[in-house]
């Protein structure tokens, strides 16, 4: 009775369509795919498909759990329960596989064996654990090897080139599609074959060659809708959107992605609707529509944390920016820090760079200008490490235009009579020996451009660090060592009773304020260099301090004026440093020979440069030059460290300084 009911439930999934085929197969869930329905609406939703799989997923479950005998069956019932699983959560899915896996280890069938450990890898590939994916990979062409399976070892290959491309190892990536010889695109090994162009196509686009990759990909539709390979269309006219997208043929791109979207919809392939969704969503920001980037993007995330993990960073990054247009600044920021956290977790180098950006943005827009600061320079850095990457993808571009007449021309080869084998072979090793020293050039120019890169950061931090340190010992020295010799000569002669005891006191007190003096010194001099001072908001409190503790105690008034442009302004160290002990220097002469009742403060911003004048209104004539490093030298030395200018001018009635200092 029970294997009655088993046999009629098994009968009403294949009348359905639910049970994709009972004999022994390689697992394959996109093969019953030709059979869906049309007519699907344009606009598709990947979240849909995942509530439609549910059904299948707990048929899938009820089959496994009822079939006892270990056989290809069950394992062929395990796998596609997985591919299902990994429709709405890839790492959900993995668990399965392995378990499929281990019951074909247990009956020593190599072909579910090899099928299985490539689906074990797909999954690797796409929460992007490329280590663990290329084990796998190894394990299974292994297999496909011993059972001589060309389509197996072709695909093992175009995994590991999209491991490479998708890691930015472009010419890696290259050289494992051209190891696969065209003679492969007929027959059962075209299907692959066309797969392979699909990548080519999408590694061309990624280094900017559209009509590289438009041919590749022209190619592989004329062939996918011939053949009849719904399961390669869909990926292809995502590809071909991408292409127009980054032609701003907008209209076009979107035919294309929705044109995806319907055939994944047809195979039941959340993922690639995802993906498409994803596109569609920043292809609104691109046009401007941030309300409709947003509207696609929010149901996007939750899906994409399950089933597309690589993806979550750009979606996040979308909306930080689609939040930041619409001057949500709030929401940029959380967005913005939450994609800065999913890409370093899954190290997604552009990921990071983004968010930067978006963040500087942001706190700029909130007022808050240090944070904003510290994200631009983390962007900026970001932005300069990818730069090489940049750089490498323009050379791979260069070398392998060649490769691709070159590919042509073994296609037309290949078709000749048969008494021109022996001079394809020829050729054929002739060009297996040219890619090899492509490949090394290629690798020798990236190491030294890796290595020329590194050496320049290395020089630049080291003459920065010096000239740091130069100027932190120039000022130690010139301010605080004369005063610490100060208290040493004088507690020396202190100690040797040099003093009458009447006077003892006076230069006891002397020593105290010359103590007080030093830690004012050496606190100007750490407050110069501490990084967190770099906004002027933090330069104009320590200025206005300085003058409050110099001016009133001496009977001078303070008019101090700061232009509101400079509040949003980062001051460099070396003008942060200049303008500060300028600035003392000036109120210092002021309070000691101008026998002035004002003194007037101004700081403007002309162009790329910062303004400081101080003007007394105490007696004319020039200003003394006293020695040691003081007074009017001591200023100019300090502005031209910087690269900027000091000048002075007696006045009838005052005495002024003005000194410009650039910005950047």
């Amino acid at each position: 009775m029970t294997r009655f009911l088993l046999g009629g439930l098994m009968l009403l999934l294949l009348l359905t369509g639910q049970l994709r085929g009972a004999a022994p197969a390689a697992p394959a869930p996109l093969r019953a795919a030709k059979a869906a329905a049309s007519g699907v609406p344009p606009e598709l939703s990947a979240l849909s498909v995942q509530r439609t799989s549910q059904r299948r997923i707990d048929s899938l479950r009820a089959l496994v759990a009822a079939h006892h005998t270990l056989d290809t069956i069950k394992i062929d019932y395990m796998t596609r329960l997985a591919w299902e699983i990994q429709q709405r959560d890839v790492r959900a899915g993995l668990p399965v596989l392995k378990e499929a896996l281990r019951l074909a280890q247990q009956l020593n069938y190599r072909d579910y064996k090899a099928e299985t450990m490539l689906d074990v890898a797909d999954g690797y590939i796409l929460v992007g654990d490329y280590e663990e994916a290329k084990h796998w990979l190894q394990r299974s062409e292994a297999e496909f090897t011993r059972i001589h399976n060309i389509g197996g070892q072709i695909r093992c290959v175009g995994r590991f080139a999209k491991i490479a491309a998708q890691q930015g190892q472009y010419a890696t990536a290259l050289s494992y599609y051209f190891r696969v010889s065209p003679r492969y695109d007929y027959g059962d090994t075209r299907r692959f074959y066309t797969s392979l162009q699909i990548q080519i196509g999408n590694v061309y686009r990624q280094i900017g060659e559209l009509a590289i990759a438009e041919e590749y990909l022209q190619h592989a539709l004329e062939v996918s809708l011939r053949y009849d390979y719904p399961d390669r269309l869909n990926l292809i006219y995502g590809e071909l959107g991408e292409v127009r997208r980054q032609q701003r043929r907008w209209e076009e791109a979107r035919q294309f992605y929705r044109q995806s979207m319907v055939i994944s919809k047809k195979l039941n392939l959340a993922p690639e609707i995802l993906r498409m969704e994803i596109n569609l969503a920043e292809m609104d920001e691109q046009q401007g529509g941030y309300e409709a980037a947003l509207a696609r993007a929010r149901p996007a995330l939750p899906q994409a944390m399950r089933v597309l993990p690589l993806a979550v960073p750009r979606v996040l990054v979308l909306l930080a920016r689609s939040s930041l247009r619409l001057s949500r600044p709030d929401s940029a920021v959380q967005f913005a820090r939450q994609g800065l956290q999913v890409a370093r977790a899954i190290r997604v180098p552009e990921g990071i760079r983004d968010a930067h950006e978006v963040l500087a943005r942001a706190y700029a827009a909130q007022g808050r200008y240090a944070q904003a600061y510290q994200a631009q320079q983390l962007f900026m850095a970001t932005r300069d490490s990818l730069s090489g990457a940049e750089v490498s993808r323009r050379t791979i571009a260069l070398q392998y235009r060649n490769k691709l007449r070159q590919q042509k021309a073994k296609i037309q080869l290949l078709t000749q009579r048969t008494k021109l084998q022996e001079q394809e072979r020829q050729l054929a090793r002739l060009r297996q020996q040219w890619q090899v020293a492509v490949l090394v050039g290629v690798g020798l120019l990236l190491a030294l451009l890796a290595v020329g890169g590194v050496w320049q950061y290395r020089r630049r931090q080291t003459a920065r660090e010096a000239a740091l340190r130069t100027s932190l010992a120039a000022d130690l020295h010139d301010d605080v060592g004369s005063l610490l010799t100060q208290i040493s000569l004088q507690s020396t002669m202190l100690r040797e009773g040099l003093y009458p005891p009447e006077q003892q006191r006076g230069h006891l007190d002397h020593m105290a304020e010359t103590s007080r003096m030093a830690a004012r010194q050496m606190s100007d001099v750490v407050w110069g260099i501490d990084a967190r001072n770099d906004s002027f908001i933090s330069v104009l409190d320590r200025m206005r301090d300085h003058a409050h503790q110099v001016l009133p105690p001496a009977g001078l008034e303070l008019d101090f004026f700061a232009d509101p442009a400079l509040l949003t302004v980062a001051v460099p160290l070396s003008t942060r440093q200049a303008l500060y002990l300028i600035y003392k220097e000036a109120l210092h002469n002021a309070v000691k020979h101008a026998q002035a009742t004002l003194v007037t403060v101004r700081l403007q911003l002309l162009g790329r440069q910062l303004q400081l004048e101080v003007l007394d209104d105490g007696r004319g004539g020039p200003l003394p030059v006293r020695p040691a490093g003081q007074g009017l030298r001591n200023m100019q030395a300090r502005a031209a460290a910087a690269a900027g200018t000091v000048s002075y001018d007696s006045l009838e009635q005052g005495f002024r300084v003005l000194a410009r200092l650039p910005l950047g």
